[in-house]
């Protein structure tokens, strides 16, 4: 898939039924995704698979994460990028 397709895609999976999971995903792969290496980049992408209510429990409700990976993307949104980018 295209650079642009992907982009397209993760734009139309990042609209959400709730206001606030809209603003926080959109903002991040504006802001932060062209960044990612490839592995946190399927990270994102597996991330919005899952329903608006366990993005919100994770994204804005702190609660548990087990996944591992789920965790660390969950991790750099909340941080907006910034311990990723220092962690390079």
């Amino acid at each position: 898939m295209s650079g642009t397709a992907e982009i397209n895609r993760l734009r139309w999976q990042c609209r959400r039924g709730m206001l606030e999971l809209d603003l926080l995903l959109f903002a991040f792969l504006e802001n932060e995704y062209s960044s990612l290496d490839r592995e946190t980049r399927k990270d994102f992408s597996t991330l919005l698979e899952y329903p608006d209510q366990t993005l919100q429990s994770w994204l804005i409700s702190d609660s548990k994460i087990a996944d591992k990976q789920m965790f660390e993307i969950v991790r750099i949104i909340r941080q907006g990028g910034r311990d990723h980018e220092a962690e390079r």
